[in-house]
């Protein structure tokens, strides 16, 4: 089991400015950010846990040297909101979809990964789920944190919602907390740093690790992706994997797009969905963690194929 220093590590981007990335067989699962506004500080997601997020809220104060003001969600996914209640922070901001849907579905959510994740660890020690070494860690850690997390959880919805961009003044710094809509979930939060160019993508990006769509919309996802660009990211956090360059945000794009076209491809070929599946993933993102979710991916586009949705990515 994880001990509280093992959830993630601190990276320093600029002075004032920091990731937290999660560690393999941590309870932090997701990234998140530390930002020192000057006169306030603010968290960038919960984590997964309440062990994690208390960890957290314990390395912002001591990085800031002051208690947490503003914690956002990026949206509404149990490994971003379920440490929420114990970072500590005075208000938790986000959307009002994303305050909705913690609401509706973050008990509900809990209950059921509880179930999955007792089931999936069993699995993997079994060995009937065989993965990599690195993968392994990543979901013992993840499968383990779920069964720690307590099942009265006290999820903290977000009490300051904006439509389209929230912008907090520091006197050291300006964030802006922005959406664009909803492309891996029905709503997506990240935070830009003009200044520094840096940016908090959530779960809008992932480095190394197959991001999960069958939440969302992989064409709205592709148009939000495309409409980051002209903000000039230069250095960005993803909700998974290691930070990295903005041109890992193009990439991202072309993840997307590739599935989709994959997928008509297949499918006008008449390729099975379970035989589109097992073919997996095409190089680079052959190499990435987070198998299973790939497969769910898969299945997802070729599904909505097939159901006369639109899937193709060069439309």
């Amino acid at each position: 089991m994880a001990s509280p220093t093992e959830h993630f590590r601190i990276e320093e981007l600029a002075d004032g400015v920091y990731a937290a990335i999660a560690t393999p067989r941590g309870f932090g699962l997701c990234n998140a950010g530390i930002i020192d506004l000057g006169g306030s500080s603010l968290v960038f997601d919960a984590m997964l846990t309440p062990q994690a997020g208390e960890a957290l809220g314990k390395a912002a104060e001591r990085l800031t040297h002051r208690p947490v003001g503003l914690l956002v969600n990026s949206h509404y996914h149990g490994d971003h909101v379920r440490g929420s209640s114990a970072v500590g922070a005075t208000h938790v901001v986000s959307t009002r979809r994303v305050r909705d849907l913690v609401l509706e579905r973050g008990p509900v959510h809990l209950r059921s990964d509880r179930v999955e994740a007792a089931r999936d660890l069993a699995r993997i020690r079994s060995g009937e789920l065989k993965v990599g070494e690195v993968e392994r860690a990543v979901y013992e850690g993840w499968f383990e944190g779920i069964l720690a997390t307590p099942d009265d959880l006290d999820f903290r919805p977000p009490d300051l919602t904006f439509d389209s961009e929230l912008v907090v003044h520091g006197s050291r710094r300006t964030a802006r907390v922005i959406t664009y809509g909803g492309g891996h979930s029905p709503s997506d939060v990240f935070l830009f740093l003009p200044e520094e160019r840096i940016a908090f993508l959530g779960d809008l990006l992932s480095v190394g690790f197959h991001p999960s769509l069958s939440d969302g919309d992989p064409q709205e996802f592709v148009r939000i992706l495309g409409q980051m660009t002209p903000l000039g990211m230069e250095r960005v956090v993803p909700g998974h994997g290691p930070a990295a360059a903005g041109t890992a945000v193009p990439q991202m794009e072309r993840y997307i797009r590739g599935l989709m076209d994959a997928a008509a491809s297949a499918h006008a070929r008449g390729v099975s969905r379970d035989d589109f599946v097992r073919a997996g993933p095409a190089p680079p993102f052959d190499r990435w963690t987070f198998s299973l979710i790939y497969e769910e991916n898969a299945r997802f586009i070729y599904e909505r194929l097939a159901a006369g949705r639109p899937a193709a990515g060069t439309g």
